[in-house]
């Protein structure tokens, strides 16, 4: 029974470790502030450079092909 109990503490101790350090590991973010302001300005601006990532390179696209277009029309 002894065995039993000095396994269950050994787990225990290694089970608080273990959370010890995942709770050091999750980032720091205002998505994990207690104020809500905070955590909107937070999800906004996630969503602001989210979008920024999709739109950019496809008006990058956009400006080369039209400056493409208008330059092979511009020489007729």
């Amino acid at each position: 029974m002894n065995t039993n109990t000095d396994y269950l503490e050994k787990r225990i101790v290694d089970l608080e470790r273990k959370l010890d350090n995942l709770q050091n590991e999750i980032p720091r973010s205002g998505i994990m502030s207690d104020s809500f302001i905070k955590r909107a300005f937070t999800i906004f601006g996630h969503n602001l450079v989210a979008g920024l990532m999709v739109t950019i390179p496809f008006y990058l696209l956009f400006f080369i092909f039209g400056m493409l277009f208008f330059r092979s029309a511009m020489m007729y």
